[in-house]
């Protein structure tokens, strides 16, 4: 596992093309952390401030929130959550979780798809497994191979699934609609809600129970008005369509978001570890290396002395300026040599080893070279 890093603009530029699990967390930071799970599959290069990342493992990019993103490629599953700029997404080969995201144009989703707290507005042209939305602005899935569930605001809807369709909406004006389903198909609205309904049942059973309307027809087509009128829903189903004010599903994406996230929940941990433990390894080495140049010094200093002593035995005077074997002495107080300043070259040297050891990241091996030095 490696983990690198990189300074980065807030509105900056990054494309990503990642050959397994891929996971994207906008953040307030001015730098952009990416940790791989092989460090040897990582590539990265700038160009006039537009990143380009390409990793053949799982990767985990931690940028900030505001730069724009591109997914070209993902091989497995792809989480992406907290940017505030729209994504522009292409192939995901598995699962994909977008969450807290200003809005997205996303080409292919090989497995599900999971959309929480979308802002803008959102086109998909294909999901191969089931879709779970649940966003404010306007919904466009050209297919979606399972089932899918919507829940909207005031954005235009419109979805075309091979399993069921469940459609919610928060607001009582409801938006223009077209809704296709190989399956079932049911929306809920408010009590309140204002609009009109053109339906087609395969099934030929359909009802409505919403808006001022108590309606229970067994007949493949029918048009009503909820309330005053308002946008047209189109919902066409190849079995049943039901309309109701009364929530008896379950809406709440929780579950959904656990199965996803559990996958990054300790990814980057270890790298994390392997760096406490260089750093302790540093400066157990860095003491060490004190004590020894301690006792190297003390060494030295007794030596002089003893020289010194020896001399004025022989009755040589090496007080001031008086010149002997070729050496000047100051002061008959012998004064200790100055210590070195900054980083041993052994020291260094532990330091690069470590990160050609992929033990430290080339950040962290640059903070120990200056905290050495002081």
């Amino acid at each position: 596992m490696k983990q690198t890093s990189f300074p980065m603009r807030p509105d900056g530029r990054l494309t990503v093309r990642c050959g397994a699990d891929l996971s994207v967390e906008g953040i307030e930071a001015a730098t952009m952390v990416v940790i791989v799970e092989n460090g040897g599959g990582l590539r990265m290069k700038e160009e006039t401030g537009v990143f380009s990342l390409s990793a053949d493992s799982d990767c985990r990019v931690i940028l900030p929130y505001g730069v724009t993103v591109t997914v070209e490629k993902a091989g497995g599953d792809a989480s992406i959550k907290n940017l505030s700029r729209r994504l522009l997404i292409g192939k995901i080969g598995g699962d994909l979780h977008l969450q807290q995201v200003e809005g997205a144009s996303i080409e292919t989703v090989s497995g599900d798809c999971l959309l929480q707290q979308a802002a803008g507005s959102v086109e998909i042209n294909r999901v191969g497994g089931d879709l779970l939305a649940e966003l404010k602005g306007s919904l466009i899935v050209n297919n979606v191979g399972g089932d899918a569930r919507v829940q909207a605001g005031a954005g235009a809807v419109q979805v075309n699934a091979g399993g069921d369709i469940s459609l919610k909406f928060s607001e009582d004006k409801l938006p223009e609609t077209k809704a296709s389903a190989g399956g079932d198909l049911s929306l809920l609205v408010p009590a309140t809600a204002a609009g009109l309904l053109e339906m087609n049942a395969g099934g030929e059973d359909i009802s409505v129970h919403a808006g001022g309307q108590d309606y229970e027809y067994d007949a493949s087509q029918a048009s009503l008005p909820l309330g005053e009128g308002g946008a047209t829903l189109s919902l066409s189903a190849g079995g049943d369509i039901e309309v109701t004010d009364h929530e008896d599903d379950d809406w709440d994406f929780d579950d959904d978001l656990d199965a996803m996230d559990e996958h990054w929940q300790d990814f980057g941990i270890e790298i994390e570890q392997k760096i406490r433990e260089g750093l302790k390894s540093v400066s157990e080495t860095v003491r060490m290396a004190t004590e020894n140049a301690t006792r190297a010094g003390q060494k030295a200093e007794e030596k002089m002395q003893q020289a010194m002593r020896h001399l004025e035995e022989r009755g040589i005077n090496a007080g001031r300026k008086r010149k002997v074997v070729g050496f000047t002495f100051g002061d008959s107080d012998f004064q200790e040599a100055a210590k070195p300043a900054g980083a041993s070259n052994e020291e260094r040297m532990i330091v690069l080893r470590m990160l050609q050891e992929k033990k430290i990241s080339l950040e962290e091996a640059e903070k120990l070279l200056n905290a050495l030095d002081r």
